[in-house]
């Protein structure tokens, strides 16, 4: 009887197992995630701003809401008329430092193409991928533009093709404007199928 309780025992802890790790998986990722945000913005706060270092203890998340506020701030201040004539004349100028100029304006169009979430330009979309039949989903960041347009010779969109799990990298491709299918679904949604490697889809109206 031993014998034959014990595969039933072993499977049982094994798939015990399994859930456990998908339950503590997005836990501890999410925790991990936290952590780091934290880390990382308390980071931006400069060590002789920083009022731990005067404090006889220091206080946890003291330099998350300093930098929260000094975002809030500036945010307030570049909402303004004189705010906006700041940011023009910096931008201006930094432009036109060699290469600094360059890498400055490369992630400010990174970061104005993804702040504009309303764009109609930007969409979920399905194509067909890496081969003939086989279908992917990326997200259009809008048009193809200059010399890739003109050499092309037909209306291209971009499409940024993420990997799983990690959809934070991925990689750019132009594909013509006619061979993508506008999907339904939004951009938490792909994500989500994304990486889940398919075992999360989302809810649809039919």
């Amino acid at each position: 009887m031993a014998n034959k309780n014990k595969p039933g025992f072993l499977k049982n802890i094994q798939r015990n197992f399994f859930t456990g790790v998908l339950v503590a998986a997005p836990i501890g990722a999410t925790i991990y995630l936290t952590i780091f945000i934290v880390d990382f913005i308390a980071g931006l706060v400069p060590a002789q701003f920083n009022p731990n270092q005067f404090l006889p203890y220091e206080i946890p998340g003291l330099e998350l809401v300093i930098a929260l506020v000094f975002f809030i701030i500036l945010g307030s201040i570049t909402s303004t008329l004189f705010g906006r004539t700041i940011v023009s004349y910096f931008d201006t100028l930094i432009r036109r430092i060699p290469l600094a100029g360059n890498i400055y304006t490369a992630i400010k169009q990174i970061t104005e193409t993804f702040s504009k979430t309303d764009s109609a330009s930007q969409k979920v979309v399905m194509f067909e991928y890496p081969r003939k039949g086989i279908q992917a989903i990326g997200f259009m960041t809008g048009s193809a533009k200059g010399e890739i347009r003109d050499k092309a010779g037909i209306e291209m969109v971009n499409v940024f093709v993420p990997t799983t799990p990690n959809p934070t990298s991925g990689f750019l491709l132009f594909i013509p404007k006619d061979d993508v299918i506008i999907l339904d679904m939004k951009y938490e949604d792909a994500i989500k199928l994304i990486v889940s490697a398919g075992m999360v889809f989302p809810e649809t109206s039919n």
